[in-house]
Order: structure tokens, then sequence, then C-alpha cells
């Protein structure tokens, strides 16, 4: 565990992120991704550092690598998968040719991608160590422009679980000192509790007339904050809840209630200032239906018709998200019959 190299894949916001926590922590980061997708990032890093606000966060520290290449990347044992859960499959890809099985690696943050990614590896012959995930990001974070993040959050305690019976405590332990980590009772439950499972999808649905005035400035958390919006993500929590406990799970997410109503009273509360202010989402293209649709509320939704729980305004959210999107979220989703085998692992 003592080692100091790490390395990151992935320079969007919580990639970037990441990066300035783990180099403050006197890490030595090895910071991947695509030319395309960073090359103006890299190119203001490799000047000035990473420049990041929030709690917690030193500005302008550099890491000790920014690469566009993969292997290069890959001498560090311990990687961090810093990507959306629609670049997981592509990125285990590009990564199986080089990946061992002294690699430990920990998706950040996971939504089941594990199992996406041991498949890939799988079919490649590639060998691994630990294969493990974050049941949500750290940081709620966001891109300002080049080089430029803010994260509204300071870094709580998150849970982690691996692929594998029995060595979520082993994954713990290796990743233990990066972040502030619990061991969760499996990769299901970690999913199921994430906060972006009640929140995105309302607040994209009940807010498209906002967002389509405001655009690429609309926040959610200060433009489509309402009473209605409350009162929907408490239904949900309410019908989450029912399903976690059928399935004999831990539902251990803080209640929605009272940080919801800090942020409708926000004035008193500056601290949460940074995070009503976060942009986002834009529209029905946003990570906040494509993302959390096709991961955690699919897998709600599949696990909630498998156990006969009654969710009415989590299917019709659901329901109401692939009709305006054109997008089959179930079938293309990740949920119980996109497990199958795997779902041994999961639970």
């Amino acid at each position: 565990m003592g080692e100091k190299r790490v390395a990151i894949l992935g320079a969007g916001a919580a990639g970037a992120v990441t990066a300035a926590w783990l180099v403050q922590k006197g890490c030595e980061v090895i910071w991947w991704d695509q030319e395309e997708q960073c090359r103006e990032d890299f190119a203001v890093i490799e000047e000035k550092g990473i420049q990041v606000e929030g709690p917690g966060l030193t500005s302008g520290l550099r890491p000790a690598v920014l690469t566009y290449r993969l292997e290069e990347a890959m001498e560090a044992e311990r990687v961090l998968v810093c990507v959306s859960s629609g670049r997981q499959e592509e990125t285990a890809a590009l990564m199986a040719p080089y990946v061992k099985s002294n690699h430990d690696l920990l998706l950040i943050p996971g939504n089941l991608g594990s199992v996406a990614v041991r498949r890939v590896f799988e079919k490649a012959k590639a060998a691994w160590g630990l294969l493990a995930e974050l049941g949500e990001c750290p940081w709620a974070c966001r891109r300002l422009g080049p080089g430029h993040y803010v994260s509204a959050m300071p870094p709580g305690e998150k849970r982690i679980a691996a692929l594998g019976k029995g060595r979520t405590e082993e994954a713990s332990h290796r990743f233990g000192d990066l972040f502030f980590l619990r061991p969760g009772a499996g990769l299901a439950e970690n999913c199921l509790n994430s906060p972006n499972v009640l929140t995105h999808l309302p607040g994209v649905l009940l807010n498209l007339g906002g967002i389509a005035e405001k655009g690429e400035g609309f926040a959610l958390f200060t433009d489509g904050f309402s009473d209605g919006y409350i009162r929907c993500v408490e239904l949900l929590e309410q019908e989450r809840g029912a399903v976690l406990k059928r399935a004999g799970m831990e539902c251990y997410s803080a209640p929605v209630g009272p940080f919801l109503t800090m942020l409708r009273e926000r004035e008193r509360h500056p601290e949460l200032q940074a995070f009503c202010s976060l942009s986002g989402p834009d529209g029905l293209g946003h990570r906040y239906v494509t993302e959390d649709a096709s991961c955690g509320m699919a897998f709600l939704v599949s696990l909630g018709r498998r156990l006969g729980v009654s969710m009415p305004v989590t299917e019709a959210l659901f329901t109401l998200a692939g009709k305006l999107s054109g997008t089959d979220f179930y079938s293309a989703g990740r949920t119980l019959e996109w497990l199958g085998k795997d779902g041994e692992d999961v639970f």
C-alpha cells in the first residue's frame, strides 16, 4: 500500500480534481488521457499546474507525468479509472494490452463498471490484480476552463467494493491511503446508494423549460430548485428504500430531506454556495440522463421489477426519460439482465 506512484486515467473534472488531491498528498501521479480529450488542458497544466478551487485543495500543483501514452501510465501498479460509464469499456480495451496481474484498478465512480471492464479483459485474455469501484465520485466538480476546475464539497467518506467474493477489505486497504474509504457490502448496494440515482433524472425532466431558456448557464440547485423537485426526490428515496429493504441491503445514504432543506435555505449556509452554483444539466443529452438513467436508475428499476416492489414515480421518470430521449435505457442499461451470471459477484 505504501508506494507513491499512482496512475489516473481520464482528464475530465473528476480526474483533474483527483490528480490535484493526490499530488497534494505526496503521490507521484501519472495522468493519462487521449490527446483529443485533453490537449488544451494538459498544455495549461504543463505551464501553470492544475488550477483548482474548493475546500481541502491546493491550486497550482503539477502531476509528475502528463501523457498521451497509456503504456506509460500503466507503469504504475495502482490505477484509478476516472472516466464516465460510457467510456469504461473503451478505456478497458485500450488498457488490455498493458494490464498485468500486479495492477490494482479502482473505478471512480463505478456504476457497476467493474463488470464491464472485467468482460473486456477476459475477452482479451488479460490478467489483473484487484478490480474495485467507488459507489460515487469523491468530488462534486466541474471544469471551468482549460486546466481550471472547481470542487464544491470537501471529500467525505466513500464506500468501496471489489468485484470478486471477499476482496473488498483488501481493496479498502490497498486504496485507503488515497481517500477516506469504508468497505461496502457489495457493488450492487454501493451503486443503488449513490445520490445520483435520486437527484439527477428528476432534475432534468422537471426543469426542461428552464434548461432550454438558460442553456449551459443552468444550475440545477439554484435555477431548478423547487418544492416539486424536493417532493419528487423524496418519493424516489422512499421507493429506492423499499427495494433495498426487500433485497436485504442497507440504505446507508444520508436522508435527502435535511440536505435539501439546507439547499433551499442556502443564504443561511454559505458553505453550500459553490455546490448550488455548479453548472448543469444542459439538456436531455447531459450525463444526468444518459449515464444515470442507463446505470443506477436502470439497475434500480430492474431489481424492483424482479422483487415485485411498486415504484410508480421511478418507473414514470425512467419511462419519460427514454421516450423524450428516443433511447431504450432499459435494453441499453446495466440491469439484472445485463449482469447475467456476473450478478453472483455483485450482490
